[in-house]
């Protein structure tokens, strides 16, 4: 991704915050109190959202696609996110229109590469992820991940991000009928830990993680990654903040009970 482009989504997450800023404020004047309950768990994606995976892994589906000697794109790429094993596979026969393409085959090899680019380079967690947790900690929410990775990924990128046993529960999109943006893996969650979706906040940076959450009726806040919100979609945020660290002051403000739509967590 050129410098343009990262510039161009620099300006649109500018352009969505000042947008869902001014629906925030009218959204203060007729909320009715208590329509949100206070914030008892937080669900976090994982990929792009916790860890900065998502180039290594787009890195490792380029390689690897290439090597078989088909000719992937960053766009196609960017299709990919938020979806789950299945999902992704089925994926491939539409990008590279081979109907004798060995699909599983391929999604083990990214894998793989993505796993040997990880191991080299080292698990790059994003920026506020630990003080949130540390937040979280104090205040007494409940913590969990909801990932279309397959679960062994999962527990091996969070020790790897010495994060293990930071978490009430981790669970992958394999283990529901339905990936994202289906909302199923986020209501299981919600059930395992006996918690109503509307005292649930889930972070999400993709929009097919962003749909799922909205799907299930549970708060979402987007923090995006490699790419943007569509402006329509992002105005269904609780808001879109650069950071996990962004996200603090909005949860301290819920689990407080004080109201949280005037600032709305947006700069």
């Amino acid at each position: 991704m050129g410098l343009s482009e990262n510039k161009r989504n620099r300006d649109t997450l500018h352009c969505q915050r000042i947008r869902i800023r001014y629906m925030a404020c009218l959204i203060c004047i007729a909320d009715t109190p208590g329509e949100n309950k206070m914030i008892k768990l937080v669900i976090f994606d994982m990929d792009g959202l916790m860890f900065d995976t998502e180039r290594a892994t787009c890195r490792a589906f380029m390689e690897r696609a290439a090597a078989w000697g088909y000719q992937p794109t960053t766009e196609q790429y960017l299709q990919l996110l938020g979806l789950n094993a299945q999902a992704i596979q089925e994926k491939y026969f539409e990008f590279f229109g081979d109907k004798d393409i060995d699909a599983p085959e391929l999604y083990r090899q990214v894998g793989e590469r993505k796993l040997e680019i990880l191991q080299t380079e080292g698990m790059p967690v994003k920026k506020g992820l630990f003080e949130l947790l540390d937040v979280l900690d104090e205040l007494g929410v409940k913590k969990a991940v909801a990932s279309g990775s397959g679960f062994e990924s999962i527990e091996r990128n969070i020790a790897d991000a010495g994060l293990t046993g930071r978490f009430d529960f981790l669970m992958t999109t394999e283990w529901v009928k339905r990936g994202k943006p289906y909302p199923d893996v986020f209501l299981a969650i919600c059930d395992k830990l006996a918690i109503a979706p509307e005292e649930t906040l889930v972070l999400e940076d993709a929009q097919n993680g962003v749909r799922a959450a909205l799907a299930g009726g549970i708060r979402v806040i987007n923090v995006p990654d490699m790419l943007p919100l569509s402006d329509e979609l992002a105005a269904q945020c609780v808001s879109v903040e650069e950071s996990l660290a962004d996200v603090i002051p909005y949860i301290r403000k819920e689990v407080s009970g004080q109201a949280h739509f005037p600032e709305h967590g947006i700069k």
